[in-house]
């Protein structure tokens, strides 16, 4: 909630100038004229700087909301994201996030890296060698190994 007392400082600034403004109609005395004139003036100041300190609040509020509707519209992107995968186990405890098959369209079946879907980011698994012991598959983005077991190829369909 935006703090008023910019805009209660102006308003009040303003109210002491136009009452000094009117006091300075009936002044005949030329020292007392100049008086209030600098009163009303400084009045004025005032006014002018509680305008500004609440147009300076209006535009860090603007800022902030922009940012915030930024940050829901990447959380909605990433959840929409995020619903065309599934959790698998794909191969002797190893797990990894498996596109859904009604999800697919033109798009090939593929692993995403669990440890970057936690993060917020899908990063493909790729093959990367055939072990002795069997097939491993790395994931490009924080290296991490996918090695189901000897001799096993799994697809989660």
């Amino acid at each position: 909630m935006p703090d008023i007392s910019a805009i209660a400082a102006a308003v009040s600034a303003f109210k002491a100038a136009k009452d000094i403004g009117e006091s300075m109609v009936g002044l005949r005395d030329a020292a007392a004229f100049q008086g209030k004139l600098l009163e009303f003036q400084s009045k004025l100041l005032d006014a002018n700087n509680a305008v500004f300190a609440a147009q300076e609040e209006r535009f860090s509020l603007l800022q902030r909301i922009g940012q915030l509707e930024k940050e829901m519209a990447d959380f909605k992107a990433w959840h929409t994201r995020k619903e065309r995968y599934e959790l698998k186990n794909v191969g002797y405890s190893s797990f990894a996030y498996v596109l859904k098959k009604e999800e697919r369209g033109s798009e090939p079946p593929h692993w995403a890296c669990a440890n970057c879907f936690e993060n917020e980011h899908i990063s493909i698994i790729q093959y990367t060698s055939k072990r002795d012991e069997g097939f491993s598959w790395t994931c490009p983005r924080c290296k991490s190994t996918i090695e189901p077991g000897k001799g096993v190829v799994v697809w989660c369909d």
